[in-house]
């Protein structure tokens, strides 16, 4: 293709679609917009990291357990700005997503 190892990390880290290591089987994904922000997204963020037993920098991509069962990103804009915060488990949308919600959801996985 004769481009530069930088060029394609620079394009993978750019688009949200692309991942440098597979996702868990159970893939969260919580909405940090201004709405969802100001909900409590960031509360039901931490509280989904300890439940799934995942840490890292959650701003270089997806944070993954070592078991790779689970994994968790922060989403732009979910597009429900008024039932906030909502996070999405694989391709199952939930609103209102508090941390006894989280808690609820994480065990349904299990």
């Amino acid at each position: 293709m004769d481009c530069q190892e930088i060029q394609v990390l620079e394009l993978v880290t750019f688009y949200p679609w692309f991942r440098q290591r597979p996702y868990g089987r159970f893939h969260f994904r919580v909405c940090r917009t201004l709405p969802c922000a100001l909900g409590g997204a960031g509360k039901t963020f931490a509280a989904l990291e300890k439940l799934l037993g995942v840490k890292g920098d959650p701003h270089h991509g997806a944070l993954v357990s070592e078991d790779g069962r689970f994994s968790l990103e922060y989403a732009e804009c979910l597009a429900s700005c008024g039932t906030a915060p909502v996070i999405l488990c694989n391709d199952d949308f939930h609103e209102k997503v508090n941390e006894a919600r989280a808690t609820e959801l994480v065990a349904a996985c299990k």
